[in-house]
């Protein structure tokens, strides 16, 4: 009979083990880091938006047009939102303050990876996206504990 209470025990404690997901930690907030993080993020998106504004635009009848003006504006957007980030971070506003902004920001960059996959894109826009990705998988931590490193786009 124990040996029916214990198995029933197991397969309650599995299944209730399954059925609450765990939720790491937020990285303790370090106001000066992520300040400087915001600042950089800031700086990588000006000269994303720099280098993406020179690259050649698609050839009419390329089929990629429609992606390419909705991607700028994509890129656009990110720029606004990565220096409001740092302008509210640098004024001492807090995780809490900040959150929406941050929401804001990477449901943009979600969007342009989306878009990014049907434009063609010089080595530069490449190079400066990596840089900017490299920022948001340091700063996203602060924000969201289930956080999954942001990996290069694949074509």
């Amino acid at each position: 009979m124990s040996r029916i209470v214990a198995t029933s025990l197991l397969a309650i404690t599995l299944a209730v083990s399954l059925a609450s997901p765990t939720h790491a930690e937020l990285t303790p907030w370090d106001q000066a880091k992520v300040t400087d993080l915001a600042k950089q993020l800031a700086e990588a998106s000006n000269s994303l938006y720099g280098t993406f504004y020179k690259q050649p635009a698609p050839q009419v009848g390329s089929g990629q047009g429609n992606d390419y003006r909705e991607l700028k504006q994509e890129v656009r957007r990110i720029q606004s939102e990565a220096k409001e980030l740092a302008g509210a971070l640098g004024k001492g506003e807090g995780r809490e303050d900040t959150f929406d902004i941050y929401e804001n920001l990477m449901q943009l960059v979600r969007d342009a990876r989306e878009d990014v996959r049907r434009v063609f894109t010089t080595k530069d826009v490449q190079d400066r996206a990596t840089a900017m990705r490299q920022l948001l998988n340091q700063i996203s931590p602060y924000y969201d504990p289930d956080a999954q490193p942001l990996q290069p786009v694949m074509r």
